[in-house]
């Protein structure tokens, strides 16, 4: 698989991301097999391509990442009456060890309160992984300047074995990947050797599994040239197996869009 360049990013932004963060063209390029995905049956035909390749990224021994590019054709169209439709919330997170007031808007959707296209792409993940999600998380990114630092979804509690999908609508961002070695995650001299830039574009969908919650961490980081906005979808499933992370309070991360 040829990974799309590194997209420009912009070295200031909230407390809450690194104070560096930029692309580097020496970025980790792993190697990529590549699958074809199953067939979908009638009811997400219309909204998801059965014929989008299935790219798998061997990130380690354990921890993988499926890229799908253009799932979804009409993606434009979608990212337009999701926005419109979804009843959106400024809330707070559980990140890095404590509560953060979000700078995104975000929402929890599920059975028919989803838009159809998103119903299609669950419907696509449960075939293809079989697996069962209990919903839907969507988060906004209004322009340029908001942002996702580095972290984990610890909130599942057992990482060795999950799932976590990630679909994109909207504007194309990057969406860096790097091995969690135990640095500083925000250091001023970070040159983002280590990262895996995969830069969705709308309609795209990423699926990190195996161990990439444990071993990887994961960031959307602030642009430096002017993007619309972007909606991240993300669907989530752990395998309950191996031994539980209980270095954070998981019942609070869980809902890490809680709109106290």
């Amino acid at each position: 698989m040829v990974l799309p360049s590194p997209l420009p990013t912009d070295p200031s932004g909230p407390a809450e991301r690194p104070a560096s963060m930029r692309s580097h063209p020496s970025a980790h390029r792993p190697a990529a097999s590549h699958q074809h995905a199953h067939a979908t049956g009638p009811g997400p035909r219309g909204w998801v391509d059965a014929g989008a390749p299935v790219e798998r990224v061997q990130l380690d021994e354990r921890s993988w990442v499926d890229v799908v590019r253009g799932l979804v054709p009409d993606a434009e169209r979608v990212h337009h009456e999701v926005l419109r439709a979804t009843p959106w919330r400024q809330g707070r997170s559980f990140r890095y060890e404590r509560w953060v007031d979000d700078t995104r808007l975000s929402a929890t959707v599920a059975g028919s309160r989803r838009h159809p296209a998103l119903a299609a792409v669950e419907t696509w993940l449960v075939r293809r992984y079989r697996v069962r999600f209990s919903g839907v998380v969507l988060t906004q990114y209004r322009d340029a300047r908001e942002s996702l630092g580095f972290h984990r979804d610890t909130g599942m509690t057992w990482l060795d074995d999950t799932l976590v999908a990630v679909f994109t609508l909207g504007a194309q961002r990057s969406w860096f990947l790097r091995p969690d070695t135990g640095r500083q995650r925000f250091a001023d001299d970070d040159e983002l050797r280590d990262v895996v830039d995969l830069a969705p574009s709308g309609g795209d969908l990423l699926v990190m599994g195996g161990a990439c919650q444990r071993d990887w961490l994961h960031a959307v980081p602030p642009s430096a040239v002017a993007v619309g906005g972007r909606i991240s979808a993300q669907w989530r499933w752990a395998s309950r197996r191996g031994e539980p992370d209980l270095s954070l309070r998981h019942r609070d991360a869980w809902r890490f869009t809680s709109a106290r």
